[in-house]
């Protein structure tokens, strides 16, 4: 008889079952090969119990990369639950850029003791990069670079990467700088290794490698990132001294969280709401946006209720409200996404956003009619009056062809009155469609009933 074989367990399952029966050098065993992305998400799986038992017996160096992986909720937890000294060491494994964001997340008292126990040049660091707004490039930049004069030569500059290897990850770039610190150019490490050793280093600086200054939005910078195909840039103040660099995984976590907080402001969510959060919390940060979409569909409701004497006229109108909100809404919303992405790109500017309204103007009018024909004839064969068929043809024309003008002018306005274009235009949108599609609807049905009785 064949034997039947096994099925082989995950690494959860796996480690569950070393917790179960308290092997603490097996589960150390397990994850000394394991990469720390994926000691995160072990972590993040199990009980808050758990949790800080197994990242405390995590070395240091891994630990260090490991909070950083984890998520918000699991890291906020282990924060509480360490001990000053055991954040300290920590803390000191990072990089500058990590420290930063780690110390950010700290309460004040755990903040102070963790800066008071580094070593002053890290602390000192530290203190310069939180200074910097956490959504700007000196936010999210690094002070570990390697820099040479621009008198230095190319065996010179290998000297300096020689001597950073043991303080830093993923040199890419080397920086050059005048006397005063002042940013002269940058020559990527590929360029550096293919040129002889006594080369002047200013001789192959690469021009196509522009600075990004400070204070520059973190999505300007990833869109400067993507236009010139850069891993890595230096980070200059007004008066283009050298602070730091900024390296494509910076970027990377930056583009996600900008996506991530597009996404939750559409929703009407706070950008730091996830579905681990307290529940008080939660609703703290959800109702007041609950509360203003109650108020706008109020309106929708008053509105419905100025046409109460049509309504009973023709009760058939009642059937098909939904679908004239429905469609406007829909077509808002696509448009809506479309501005909000072009904006968020930079390729929507208030210089061509003439251009975009007409376009999208023009779309909204052929989709229109297009959807308005086919539920005009809907409502004629299913319900046999006419009338009926051309007032909610004639709507849906309306409803959608304004819904995608709003779904443009929305982002736009909040834009010119720099607010985030995604804060709250989704239930904006839905409270113009709803109330503006009843609105149009009612009109045209209260219009042509006079007419005909």
């Amino acid at each position: 008889m064949q034997e039947v074989k096994k099925k082989e367990q995950t690494p959860l399952a796996t480690l569950k079952d070393l917790i179960s029966r308290n092997r603490e050098f097996d589960i150390i065993d397990l994850f000394s090969d394991m990469h720390p992305a994926d000691i995160a998400d072990l972590i993040d799986e199990l009980d808050e119990e758990d949790r800080l038992h197994l990242f405390t017996l995590l070395d240091v160096d891994k630990a260090s990369d490991v909070i950083l992986e984890l998520s918000d909720n699991s890291r906020e937890q282990l924060i509480e639950d360490l001990s000053n000294e055991q954040l300290t060491d920590i803390i000191e494994e990072m990089e500058s850029d990590d420290k930063a964001d780690i110390i950010a997340e700290l309460s004040d008292d755990q903040a102070k003791a963790v800066l008071d126990a580094i070593e002053p040049e890290e602390s000192q660091e530290v203190k310069e990069l939180l200074r910097h707004p956490e959504d700007t490039a000196g936010g999210i930049m690094q002070s570990e670079l390697v820099s040479v004069g621009k008198q230095a030569t190319i065996n010179d500059a290998f000297q300096a990467v020689v001597d950073a290897k043991d303080d830093m990850e993923n040199i890419h770039n080397i920086f050059v700088v005048d006397d005063e610190n002042k940013l002269v150019g940058t020559v990527p490490l590929q360029r550096l290794i293919t040129m002889k050793r006594f080369t002047p280093i200013v001789d192959v600086i690469d021009g196509n490698i522009p600075s990004v200054r400070a204070d520059m939005d973190q999505e300007e910078v990833a869109r400067l990132f993507k236009k010139y195909d850069l891993v890595s840039a230096g980070v200059v103040d007004a008066d283009n001294h050298l602070l730091g660099r900024i390296t494509i995984d910076d970027v990377v976590d930056a583009i996600q969280e900008e996506t991530s907080e597009d996404i939750y402001r559409i929703a009407g969510l706070g950008y730091n709401d996830t579905i681990f959060n307290k529940t008080i919390d939660s609703v703290k940060k959800r109702l007041p946006w609950l509360y203003l979409n109650l108020m706008t569909a109020l309106t929708s409701v008053l509105v419905i209720g100025f046409f109460e004497d049509t309504i009973k006229i023709m009760v058939a109108l009642v059937f098909f409200m939904p679908v004239i909100a429905g469609l406007g809404g829909n077509a808002g919303g696509q448009t809506l996404a479309l501005i909000i992405r072009g904006i968020a790109l930079g390729e929507i500017t208030f210089e061509n956003a003439k251009r975009v309204l007409a376009r999208q103007i023009a779309v909204g009018a052929t989709n229109g009619v297009a959807v308005g024909l086919v539920i005009a004839l809907i409502a004629y064969f299913w319900k046999g009056i006419p009338i009926l068929g051309l007032v909610i043809g004639l709507a849906m024309i309306i409803s959608v062809f304004a819904g995608t003008m709003v779904g443009v002018l929305i982002p736009l306005a909040l834009k010119r009155l720099n607010f985030d274009p995604a804060l709250g235009s989704n239930i904006l949108l839905t409270a113009f469609t709803d109330a503006f599609g009843f609105f149009s609807y009612l009109t045209l049905a209260t219009i042509f009933l006079k007419l005909l009785m």
